[in-house]
């Protein structure tokens, strides 16, 4: 009997040691090997996005690439079919101001590309002023409906020349539509519309508006905010008989 109590506290003694090594694995050592699993899965992650890191720069660099390439585009297309006296709206003060040129510049165009292309104008082109107020100005588009005008060709053949001809006018966008002829050759008379379209540079992020100022009517620049130009865009444009 004295055997077997021996044994039995040998035993219970050594269930309690296991189970308080199992409490220690449970309570210290399971915890410290899952963390480590967490910071291992941590790291591998860390090291594919390094790895992702020259792809990502290369990707950066190709974005860069396009967007060089399309300014460099736009600047060309600018240059072909812009107007040389473009208005700027970055300094929207300065752009009204300098409005007058612009049009002036689209007038000429208007009237001298006819006589280019082998037909006799018979239209005189009258350019509206700029807005009374330089804030305005359109940002995105500048739209000038020209109305119908005419032009006199020898032949059927070189009316169309001319009309096609239009797509080549140098730093200009002009829309012609509904052209119908009269007459008989050699005196063929062409009637047809014709916009023009000019784009403003920094339109997509112009400057900021103008501030108005009591004297803003009364003198100043071109005419001044209430007047000097006048009319706006609502009238005095348009092309006219001879």
């Amino acid at each position: 009997m004295k055997g077997l109590s021996m044994f039995a506290k040998v035993s219970i003694g050594l269930v309690a040691t296991i189970v308080v090594a199992a409490a220690i694995y449970l309570l210290g050592i399971r915890p410290t090997l899952q963390n480590i699993k967490y910071h291992e899965d941590n790291i591998a992650q860390l090291e594919q996005k390094v790895a992702q890191i020259p792809r990502a720069r290369q990707l950066v660099q190709q974005a860069q690439a396009r967007v060089e390439q399309a300014n460099r585009d736009l600047a060309a297309i600018d240059r072909a079919k812009m107007p040389v006296n473009t208005i700027d709206l970055s300094d929207r003060l300065k752009a009204w101001m300098q409005y007058p040129d612009m049009t002036r510049e689209i007038a000429k165009k208007l009237e001298a590309w006819p006589a280019k292309t082998g037909v006799q104008r018979l239209y005189t082109v009258v350019m509206p002023p700029p807005p009374n107020d330089p804030n305005a100005i359109p940002a995105l588009a500048l739209v000038f409906p020209l109305g119908t005008v005419q032009v006199r060709a020898s032949s059927f053949e070189g009316l169309l020349n001319h009309v096609r001809k239009w797509n080549d006018v140098p730093n200009l966008v002009v829309l012609v539509d509904g052209l119908t002829i009269s007459g008989m050759s050699p005196n063929l008379i062409g009637s047809y519309t014709l916009v023009a379209f000019v784009y403003p540079r920094n339109g997509d992020r112009p400057g900021p508006n103008v501030p108005s100022s009591p004297q803003a009517g009364a003198g100043g620049a071109p005419g001044g905010f209430g007047g000097g130009f006048g009319g706006g865009f609502g009238g005095g444009f348009g092309a006219s008989g001879p």
